[in-house]
């Protein structure tokens, strides 16, 4: 998904304003998947995402 990729931008956005996710999902996907988990999105009710991290229990 776009999202994982460093410093996405909303489609067509090009100001600061706007919102973007810089490092932080690329970042935090990276980690999940060296510790053997993954890291996904999920919708929230009213719309919106959440990230979700699932890592091995066995962590």
């Amino acid at each position: 998904e776009a999202v994982f990729e460093p410093f996405y931008r909303l489609e067509g956005s090009r100001n600061r304003n706007s919102g973007g996710v810089g490092l932080g999902m690329t970042i935090s996907k990276e980690a999940a998947e060296r510790l053997g988990g993954r890291l996904g999105l999920e919708e929230t009710p009213g719309g919106g995402l959440t990230a979700v991290m699932w890592l091995p229990r066995s962590l």
